[in-house]
C-alpha cells in the first residue's frame, strides 16, 4: 500500500509541474490516499477543519482584505510614483532601487504579480530609457518581487502554528534576516552581471513610453506610508508592549483589521465600496490561499495514512541531514519547473517538518527553509507569473529573464539551506 501511495505522491507534483489546479491535484491525491488507508471520510474532515479552524485561515483573509483595500485606495500606484521619482534621481543606483523598491512594494502588497503590475508599467520603461538592457530590467524587477515573505502571509501562519510560536517571530527571525541577506545577494549579481556584459547603460529604446495611467503625478505621502501601518503596528506591539503595558501587544489579524478600518476612515473613499473590496480580498484570502493549505492538509493526511510518513520518520531517525536537503531541495526543484513553490512547500511543510524535532531539529528553521527555497525556485522559473508579466513589459522572452535570475537564485537558496539548516538558532 505505502509503494502505491509513493507513485501517487510522484504523480501529484508531476501534475504540479504541469500546471495543473495544484488545489484539485493536492486534494486528490490526499483522497485517494486516504482511501487506501481505510480513512476515506477523514479527507473531508480534514480538508473543512484546515479551512475554517485555527489562526491560518484569518490571518491569510485579513491580510488579503487589507491587500484589496490598499489597492482600491490607490496606496499601491502613489507607492509605486513615490519609488520611481527617488530612482530617477540617482541614476547610478537604479538598478539596486528598483529590487529594493520592489521587495518592499511586494513585502505590503504580499502578490509578485500585484507586484509587477503596479511597478511594471513604470520603472520598466524608466530602466530602459536609463539605457538599462531589457532583459536586465526585466530580471531586475523579477528578482525584486519575490519579497512576499517579507510580509505576514499564509507560509508564515503554518510554520508559527507548526512551531508552536506566533507569525511575527518566524517572520522577523527568520525570514526578515535570511530575505535582506538574499537580496544582497540580489543586487551582487545583478549589478555586476550587467555590469560585465556591458548591459548597464548604452541601450538605445526605441518607442518607450511610460504608462501614464499608472503614474500619479500628485503623489501623497500619507497614501504611501498606508501599506506599513500593519507591519509596524505589529513591531511597536512586541517592543512597547513590554516596556509600556498601556501599549497593547497586537496580532497580526488585529493590525491588520484596525489598519483596514483607518484607511477606509482617512483615505476619503466611498465605504461602502472600501467595505466591499475588503470582502472581495476576504472572499479571494479564502478561496484561493487558504482552500489550498487544506487541500495540502488532505494531502499530508493521506500520506500518513498510507504509511508514508511512518516510513520517512524512519528514514529521518538514521539521517536528520534528509530533512535539511529535503526542505532546499523540493521546494525549489518543484517552484523552478512548475512556476510555484506553495504546493510543494505546503506539501512539506505539512507532512515533514513537524516530524523534525524529533531529530533534534528546529521546525521554525525548516519550514521557513522550505518556504524560502519554493520562492527561490519560483522566481528563476520561466513559467512563473512574475516572470512571465515582467518580461512582457520589457518585451523580452521570459527564458532570458529566467536565465539572468538562476545565479542569485540559486546562492540565496544554498545561502538559506546552510544557515537556517545547520547554523541558525
Amino acid at each position: 500500500m505505502m509503494w502505491i501511495g509513493v507513485i501517487l505522491v510522484i504523480l501529484t507534483f508531476y501534475f504540479i509541474i504541469k500546471r495543473y489546479e495544484p488545489k484539485m491535484v493536492l486534494f486528490v491525491s490526499g483522497f485517494l490516499m486516504c482511501l487506501l488507508g481505510g480513512q476515506w471520510l477523514g479527507a473531508f474532515d480534514k480538508f473543512y477543519s484546515a479551512l475554517f479552524s485555527g489562526s491560518i485561515p484569518q490571518i491569510i483573509c485579513a491580510a488579503m482584505g487589507y491587500a484589496y483595500v490598499m489597492s482600491f485606495c490607490k496606496c499601491d500606484l502613489h507607492l509605486a510614483a513615490f519609488l520611481v521619482k527617488v530612482l530617477l534621481k540617482v541614476r547610478p543606483l537604479i538598478l539596486p532601487g528598483v529590487i529594493i523598491s520592489a521587495g518592499l512594494v511586494c513585502g505590503a502588497l504580499g502578490s509578485n504579480a500585484g507586484t509587477a503590475a503596479a511597478l511594471g508599467p513604470i520603472v520598466i520603461p524608466v530602466m530602459l530609457k536609463a539605457g538599462i538592457h531589457p532583459i536586465v530590467a526585466a530580471s531586475a524587477l523579477a528578482l525584486g518581487g519575490q519579497g512576499n515573505y517579507f510580509g505576514f502571509g499564509a507560509h508564515a501562519a503554518m510554520i508559527a502554528e507548526i512551531a508552536g510560536t506566533d507569525v511575527p517571530t518566524v517572520v522577523f527571525k527568520n525570514h526578515w534576516p535570511i530575505g535582506a541577506m538574499a537580496y544582497i545577494i540580489v543586487i551582487i549579481c545583478t549589478v555586476g552581471i550587467a555590469k560585465w556584459k556591458k548591459e548597464d547603460r548604452g541601450y538605445v529604446a526605441e518607442d518607450v513610453e511610460v504608462d501614464e495611467s499608472k503614474v500619479m503625478h500628485k503623489i501623497n505621502g500619507y497614501f504611501c506610508i498606508l501599506p506599513f501601518v500593519p507591519i509596524l503596528m505589529v513591531i511597536l506591539g512586541i517592543f512597547l508592549n513590554p516596556r509600556l503595558g498601556w501599549f497593547p501587544k497586537f496580532s497580526v489579524q488585529q493590525a491588520m483589521l484596525i489598519s483596514t478600518c483607518w484607511a477606509l476612515v482617512t483615505c476619503r473613499v466611498n465605504p461602502a465600496e472600501g467595505i466591499r473590496a475588503y470582502a472581495q480580498g476576504l472572499g479571494r484570502g479564502l478561496g484561493e490561499v487558504v482552500s489550498l493549505v487544506a487541500a495540502a492538509g488532505v494531502f499530508t493526511l493521506g500520506m500518513e495514512k498510507v504509511g508514508i510518513t511512518p516510513a520517512l520518520i524512519t528514514l529521518m531517525e538514521s539521517n536528520p541531514n534528509i530533512a535539511v536537503i529535503g526542505a532546499a531541495l523540493g521546494p525549489v526543484v518543484i517552484g523552478f519547473l512548475g512556476g510555484s513553490g506553495d504546493a510543494a512547500t505546503l506539501a512539506f511543510n505539512g507532512s515533514v517538518t513537524p516530524l523534525v524535532s524529533d531529530f533534534g531539529l528546529n521546525p521554525m528553521n525548516i519550514g521557513s527553509l522550505a518556504y524560502l527555497c519554493g520562492c527561490f525556485g519560483r522566481t528563476m522559473s520561466p513559467i512563473a507569473g512574475i516572470t512571465i508579466i515582467c518580461a512582457g513589459f520589457a518585451n523580452v522572452n521570459p527564458i532570458d529573464v529566467a536565465k539572468r535570475n538562476i545565479p542569485s537564485s540559486v546562492l540565496s537558496a544554498l545561502l538559506a539551506m546552510i544557515l537556517l539548516g545547520y547554523f541558525w538558532h
